[in-house]
């Protein structure tokens, strides 16, 4: 018994010092007699890797193409998987060194073969968990969408906005301060503010929504504006832009209102929903906003604004309201200073100025108005508004600058913005004004006659008649206003405009026969008469309606030069369109469109939108519109096919755009042809603005007309999206292999003129950016390279020579330059970089520093720096001459 128990524990004894001794050498050996298996293995496994990694990339692409976000887990796979895969090149190549064999061949190399062997068993595992990784059930989703609009982001102190205490009206901050302090009620769901119009309540809501999101009372923050006649779908996409939330325009508004309602319901967030200018009872059901029987809203806040104190208590059963009282003198003669300056200064006029504040009633939009209009005044004007008290009613005071506007051009446009008062588009107003023949004087070019079209619409808002803004392209009417505009229009132009309260059933034989300008739009009017009977018409806007329009409907509008259909959905137009031969102006943007044929009757037509229609094919018929100066096609995302010859023909375009539209070129010489080829464009003598998209360089012909451009978006490359963080005039996205494309002389004018340029894929030619362009880049602002391994330098100049670059840079973005070593080489004149504020640099692994000492004048302007993955960045200034030499 005791020798079979001294057996087994010998036996086991001899098993474990195996274990211990033996396993680990021949762990070692292993590494050098499987060596082939190991290298077969990893070979393998990379290759399987990469099959994974083009599949993910694949999806990256694709969301990039979108605008849409990466998933920083994403971003850094397939970082890790691009390292990993070249290390494991790297070791498979060093393996090869392995083959060579000791003892004239008869055994291995020992030396060489364990510690490769052995890495390359590692590595092979980590290959197997980069591999396993991107089977996870998070890499089936690549991207997110950008953070909506309403979502209260945490503030900043260089975010939180700076306001003047000398702007700040003491009633106004008051006011503010008790409006948030019952928002953060949590037992106060519904909150209203009442007051005239022209009190300032639509300016009460910004400052609150600004304090609001800076001392994040909230987590999301939607506003809409209800105005006089409420849109539900207008409504609804305010409140879902801000949440994030993608509705579609040929969608129900009932479908529309579900979604929404679903949306919020689900919400967990604190959700504050600002309502401005509510005239009556507002359906939030109807809108998609969840509430009970007595309009409390669930996982939701409600703040209100109206004129009548009762829509907000009875009809809207708010929880507590507020009134915005009109201004105190002290506070209104403050704003009336601050807007007419010195001149209260004057000894002549200081003595009026108390009676003239007065007469404006304490209504922060008269006094701003009137200001305005005595900023230049003389002093007879000043008696005048001294004596005159109508001038603080809103109507006299319209019609008062209306009449006094010198020039009946501008009168026009003022007319023309009385037909759409809230949200007057340029875009829009130029293609009505140039189709109403308003702009003859300057319409040697689209250009010209835009340039005058802003002077005029900056003169209204000098005027008061349109609202100050910032914005170049929307202006707007103060509501007090548009009631006022509509009437002089309607009086002016005997022009009738769709409501509510009126429409067809109200309007005469005789006014329809009169009118010469009519505009329909969100209104009651649930019908259109079979023949419109309208001979003087010459402008109609029929917006956003679900009536049928008869094939008759045109027959007695022969005279029409402006229609505008927005929003409506036609199998195909009415066939009596071919009988508008005066029509000069036509816009079918965000209509459902099968057959557009019918527009090759209109001759002559100059101005053509089909912005974001659903159009899929652009016919032949459409190359017989010669007189053609205007095309839109933006966001035209079904049309696939241009007919051949069509772009060929439309001789005196000027302005074609087919931004996110079309881009099915085909390739010159392709016979039978059955799309568009790019040539084309060459008949276009006149083009002097463009977007597009072209996939491939190889589509592209020489001697396009491109170099002689005054704006332009154009994408060479799939690996561009429309979206841009800059709004420039000229924009060019490059993909290309070689420099070749480069020095073909429409490439070398575009680049001279050209405000935002991205280059991508750069394989040769020079080590610097700035010699791309032989000229030299005359008018960057932003540039952003990447993906391009030739470069070594964004400046590179010979010695003792000041080179002058990029005098007008504003941003630098350099991504996987993987052979950049410097920003600049050599020296610079004083003016090179001098207004760069913003400079990004990602996985560039050979740079060292960003500044020599020679730029570091540079610094004190710039305002951003971000450095990421540059494995030998050292310093952002070289620290020393010296050591600068060294380096380069």
């Amino acid at each position: 018994m005791a020798e079979a128990f001294a057996t087994s524990v010998a036996s086991n004894l001899v098993s474990k010092l195996g274990e211990y001794l033996f396993a680990p050498i021949g762990r070692q050996f292993g590494y050098v007699l499987c060596y082939k298996s190991y290298a077969q293995d990893l070979e393998n496994g990379v290759e399987k890797l990469e099959i994974s990694r083009e599949r993910v990339q694949y999806s990256v692409n694709e969301a990039v193409y979108g605008g849409k976000p990466i998933h920083t887990d994403i971003k850094k796979w397939l970082d890790s998987v691009e390292n990993k895969a070249t290390e494991a090149q790297n070791l498979l190549k060093q393996g090869e060194s392995a083959k060579s064999a000791c003892f004239h061949g008869w055994l291995p190399n020992l030396v060489v073969r364990h510690p490769i062997g052995r890495k390359m068993k590692k590595m092979t595992q980590v290959i197997k968990e980069l591999q396993d990784k991107s089977a996870n059930s998070n890499f089936q989703k690549v991207s997110h969408e950008d953070t909506p609009i309403g979502i209260v982001k945490k503030p900043t102190s260089t975010a939180r906005s700076v306001v003047k205490k000398e702007d700040v009206l003491e009633s106004r901050a008051s006011i503010t301060e008790d409006i948030i302090k019952v928002i953060a009620d949590n037992k106060v769901f519904v909150i209203g503010v009442y007051g005239p119009g022209g009190v300032g309540k639509s300016k009460l809501l910004e400052d609150i929504e600004r304090k609001v999101k800076e001392e994040n009372l909230f987590d999301v923050v939607a506003t809409a504006n209800v105005s006089r006649n409420p849109d539900p779908k207008r409504i609804q996409a305010e409140i879902a832009y801000a949440l994030g939330l993608m509705l579609t325009n040929d969608e129900p508004t009932r479908g529309r209102a579900d979604r929404l309602c679903k949306r919020l319901e689900s919400d967990s967030k604190k959700i504050l929903i600002i309502l401005d200018n509510l005239w009556t009872k507002l359906e939030l059901k109807e809108i998609g906003i969840p509430c009970g029987y007595d309009n409390k809203v669930r996982n939701c806040k409600l703040l209100l604004t109206s004129r009548y104190r009762d829509v907000l208590l009875n009809d809207m059963v708010s929880d507590q309201d507020f009134r915005l009282n009109e201004l105190k003198h002290e506070e209104a003669r403050r704003l009336f200073e601050r807007t007419v300056g010195d001149r209260v200064n004057d000894p002549e006029l200081k003595c009026m100025v108390d009676k003239v504040v007065e007469n404006c009633g304490g209504l922060p939009l008269l006094i701003l108005s009137v200001a305005k209009r005595l900023k230049h005044g003389d002093s007879a004007e000043w008696r005048n508004a001294l004596t005159n008290r109508e001038w603080s009613d809103a109507k006299s005071l319209v019609e008062l600058n209306y009449n006094d506007l010198k020039d009946e051009r501008i009168k026009s446009l003022f007319l023309v913005c009385a037909l759409d008062p809230m949200s007057i588009f340029m875009r829009c107003s130029l293609a009505y004004c140039m189709g109403l023949g308003l702009y003859r004087k300057f319409n040697k070019t689209i250009q010209n006659a835009g340039e005058r079209l802003t002077l005029d619409l900056r003169s209204l808002q000098d005027s008061s008649l349109l609202l100050d803004s910032d914005e170049n392209e929307v202006f707007k009417m103060h509501d007090k206003f548009v009631d006022v505009a509509i009437s002089i229009a309607s009086t002016e132009w005997n022009a009738l405009v769709g409501t509510k309260d009126c429409g067809f059933k109200e309007w005469s034989k005789d006014e329809l026969r009169k009118c010469t300008a009519m505009s329909i739009q969100l209104s009651g009017i649930d019908k259109l008469p079979e023949i419109l009977d309208c001979p003087d018409l010459r402008i109609l806007l029929l917006h956003e309606h679900n009536f049928k329009i008869s094939d008759s409907f045109f027959q007695s509008t022969r005279k029409l030069q402006v229609l505008d259909f927005t929003c409506l959905s036609f199998t195909s137009l009415p066939s009596s369109m071919e009988f508008l031969e005066n029509l000069k102006s036509l816009s079918l943007d965000f209509c459902h469109l099968d057959d557009v044929s019918v527009l090759g009757k209109l001759k002559g037509l100059q101005f053509l939108s089909f912005h974001g229609s659903t159009i899929a094919r652009l016919p032949t018929e459409i190359g017989g519109l010669i007189e053609l100066r205007f095309l839109d096609l933006t966001s035209c995302i079904k049309l696939k096919v241009v007919e051949p010859g069509v772009l060929g023909s439309l001789v005196n375009l000027e302005e074609l755009y087919m931004e996110d539209s079309f881009d099915q070129w085909e390739l010159e010489g392709k016979a039978p042809r059955s799309n568009a080829i790019l040539s084309e464009l060459k008949n276009m003598k006149n083009l002097s603005t463009l977007s597009i998209a072209i996939p491939h360089s190889a589509y592209l012909s020489r001697h396009l007309p491109f170099g002689k451009l005054n704006k332009h978006k154009i994408q060479i490359g799939e690996v561009w999206n429309w979206r841009g963080k800059y709004k420039e005039s000229r924009t060019l996205k490059l993909k290309l292999n070689s420099g070749n494309l480069l020095l073909e002389e429409w490439v070398q004018k575009c680049l001279q003129r050209t405000q935002d340029l991205h280059l991508d894929g750069l394989q040769d030619g020079n080590d610097s950016i700035h010699d791309l362009c032989i000229e030299g880049f005359q008018e960057l602002k932003h540039l952003h390279v990447q993906n391009s391994p030739s470069f070594q330098y964004v400046v590179h100049s010979t010695e003792n020579f000041q080179y002058t670059a990029f005098t007008r840079l504003e941003s630098l973005f350099l991504e996987n330059l993987s052979n950049l070593e410097k920003i600049c080489h050599g020296c610079l004149a004083q003016e090179s970089f001098s207004k760069l504020k913003i400079l990004k640099v990602d996985n560039c692994d050979e740079i060292k520093h960003l500044f020599s000492l020679s730029m570091t004048r540079i610094l004190p302007q710039v305002e951003e720096i971000q450095i990421s993955k540059c494995h030998l960045m050292k310093q952002i200034v070289a620290y020393a001459k010296a050591n600068e030499d060294k380096d380069e």
